[in-house]
């Protein structure tokens, strides 16, 4: 029985062909990767604390330094490390106590929130999404529902772009959601509340998910079975890729609207790969559109400099699976086939699983960089800096030692080096820093896996 695999392995794995495509399939990469990202300079949170009107007034009367008015204004607390830092979410009520210099008395003032707003640290970020809505203290929970409403438009991507480009085909509704992802990313940048910026930012997420993993799947099914592990690693590459972009766009352009702008307008410059990118010929195979599937493969014989396999090409067709979903039997693919017999569901119900635990870890040690210290800029460069050694050494690793082993590793190492930062004190940044690049080394590494795993677990007409 020949199978396409036998096709592409004549007419060139990964010849001029198939680098083409890959190539083109792997630019809107970048532009989810900065999207993906995003809410780390969108929604950054500088230093802040309370205004206090009134004690500027008393600053000019008593002719205050800046640390004056600060101890003047703003209690003193305990932070998680029982360092004394000024408190960002409370001032002294100056309305109802006798000042008459700085060294009065503060220990019984009366202590009241930031009613008068706050004001904050411009010195990296000239604007964000919490700055404009004041989105800090006890509102601060809004920018986390906004990442997590984000992720649910990832979900919802995932399925149902899945589907479509099972029902439609994988060139048009990469296009298609590329366009969408340009026109809801720059309608972002408009955004005139918070309110419209989550409801944007989850169409954005829509996109994101749908350009990304149906990307992944064209470019796995163009290539030989030996290459997929590098197409399919080199996709993340170039997710990677845009990830660091975004820190240098977000370290010269200082405004969050500018940044979104700026990283939206990238997907404009992908619109013409509508007459660049070819059909999977694999899914027009199971589609049973056979003629047009022989052209795209002539197509590749003749750029990989190979005669086109006519023998091969007929004995593929006779022995082609009737079970295939074709036009004449009607019959769709869709998510509950994942589950259809007892040994798929347990070895989706694994995939589910790992696929949970290194989209957590990953996103929440990725979108965490401000919280360590040193600047922010830098340690977003790192952290999408260090997925490049991990993507090379699992590629290099999974085909010497199998998929699981792999994965259950590096599972192991990336989350020990993560459980182990939480015992280590604060004034030793540097090996703080070092675990959780070990933490991010690992699950990139794992999240490499699992996409590649699961490409290959499951046939063309569920993947």
């Amino acid at each position: 029985m020949v199978h396409y695999d036998e096709i592409l392995k004549h007419v060139g794995e990964f010849g001029t062909y198939q680098k083409r495509m890959c190539l083109f399939a792997y630019l809107p990469s970048l532009s989810v990767g900065m999207h993906m990202m995003a809410m780390v300079f969108l929604a950054a949170t500088p230093g802040h604390r309370c205004r206090a009107p009134e004690g500027e007034v008393l600053a000019a009367r008593y002719n205050w330094t800046e640390p004056e008015l600060l101890n003047m204004t703003i209690p003193w607390m305990k932070d998680d490390d029982g360092k004394w830092v000024l408190d960002s979410c409370k001032r002294y009520d100056l309305t109802t106590v006798e000042v008459n210099d700085s060294s009065a008395n503060r220990s019984e003032w009366n202590v009241t929130s930031c009613d008068a707003g706050w004001t904050y640290d411009l010195s990296q970020y000239k604007t964000s999404i919490t700055i404009e809505n004041d989105i800090v203290c006890s509102d601060k929970w809004l920018a986390s529902m906004a990442q997590s409403i984000f992720m649910l438009g990832v979900l919802v991507g995932s399925i149902t772009f899945g589907d479509l480009s099972d029902r439609f085909g994988r060139k048009v509704i990469m296009v298609v959601a590329n366009a969408l992802l340009a026109i809801s990313g720059i309608a972002t940048t408009f955004a005139p509340n918070f309110t419209a910026f989550v409801i944007l930012r989850f169409i954005v997420g829509i996109q994101c998910m749908g350009i990304y993993l149906v990307n992944f799947v064209l470019v796995s099914e163009i290539v030989g079975p030996s290459r997929r592990t590098l197409a399919g690693t080199l996709d993340y590459a170039s997710f990677t890729v845009g990830f660091m972009m975004l820190g240098g766009i977000a370290y010269f352009i200082r405004t969050w609207r500018h940044v979104q702008l700026a990283m939206s307008l990238t997907s404009v410059l992908w619109m013409p790969l509508w007459g660049a990118v070819t059909e999977s010929p694999r899914w027009l195979l199971a589609k049973g559109r056979t003629e047009e599937a022989r052209v795209i493969v002539e197509k590749m014989a003749a750029t990989n400099g190979v005669n086109f396999p006519q023998t091969l090409w007929e004995k593929m067709l006779e022995s082609m699976d009737t079970s295939v979903a074709t036009p004449e039997n009607g019959r769709f693919y869709s998510a509950r086939d994942l589950i259809r017999t007892p040994n798929l569901a347990k070895i989706s119900a694994v995939i589910f699983y790992n696929w949970a635990v290194t989209i957590i870890v990953y996103y929440g040690l990725s979108l965490n960089t401000s919280a360590l210290d040193g600047d922010d800029y830098i340690n977003f460069f790192l952290s999408g800096l260090i997925e490049f050694p991990a993507l090379l050494m699992s590629v290099i690793a999974i085909e010497k030692w199998g998929r699981r082993s792999t994965h259950i590793v590096l599972m192991v190492v990336g989350g020990t080096a993560c459980i182990c930062t939480v015992f280590v004190p604060s004034d030793l940044f540097p090996l703080t820093m070092t675990l959780a690049m070990i933490g991010k080394f690992g699950i990139t590494a794992c999240l490499n896996i699992v996409f590649i795993w699961t490409g290959e677990i499951y046939p063309t007409v569920i993947r």
